[in-house]
């Protein structure tokens, strides 16, 4: 059964969901083992990451995973790639680095996909598993790159795929699918402010129109504020 966390702010959400990660990456460094974690874009995660880099300790043995990126350079301002320097790797205060995987985007959506896909296999198995994966939503319930309607919120096959029609501009972007978030050890959804509201509700009541819904009781937990729960 999937648990609901609600935080009086946006700020505490964000810090719900930093504690979170840093209690999987220390574990992880406690048995000496690397840890899999796929982070999301959006404003309230970018806050998880800042607050994140206030974690003390090695990050040698943590690999970061962008769960969807858009089809541009790195340095895009667009590019969750870039997001994730400035709200968390920019900031950490010690040598030993975490390991980004790095999306092609620039080669378009299909060969940035099957890279990427082939990358999570390499390192995590035919199916892969993360560790921990962090959602993000936006106010039409979709997550990653997977919206309510499209082709692509539906496919199964593949652990990564390239979406051209976006609905939500740039149209073209790579996204992780629904199976490979669903077999991950723990996955956490982060649902603030008053926009969400509507999806939210209708996610809890278990529409399986939203893509975070079709999760099931592979959705651990809903982090959300007031504002979202309303």
């Amino acid at each position: 059964m999937t648990r609901v966390t609600v935080t009086p702010d946006m700020e505490a959400a964000a810090r719900r969901a930093a504690d979170v990660m840093a209690n999987h990456i220390n574990d992880a460094r406690m048995r000496s083992a690397d840890v899999h974690i796929q982070v999301a874009g959006g404003s309230t995660p970018q806050l998880a990451y800042e607050l994140l880099a206030e974690m003390q300790g090695t990050w040698s043995h943590v690999h970061l995973w962008l769960g969807d990126e858009r089809c541009v350079p790195a340095d895009h301002e667009d590019a969750n790639r870039l997001m994730l320097q400035r709200a968390l790797l920019d900031r950490i205060g010690v040598a030993e680095r975490p390991h980004v995987h790095e999306v092609r985007g620039e080669l378009g959506p299909e060969d940035a996909a099957w890279l990427y896909g082939r990358e999570a296999v390499r390192l995590m198995g035919e199916e892969p598993v993360f560790d921990f994966v962090l959602l993000g939503m936006g106010p039409d319930g979709h997550t990653a790159s997977l919206f309510p309607g499209h082709p692509a919120a539906g496919a199964v096959e593949a652990p990564v795929i390239g979406v051209r029609d976006s609905p939500k501009p740039p149209p073209e972007r790579i996204t992780f699918t629904l199976p490979v978030i669903a077999r991950a050890r723990y996955t956490m959804l982060l649902a603030t402010g008053e926009s969400k509201r509507e999806a939210l509700a209708r996610i809890r009541a278990g529409d399986q129109e939203l893509p975070p819904a079709r999760l099931g009781d592979a959705l651990d937990e809903i982090v959300c504020d007031e504002a979202a729960v309303g």
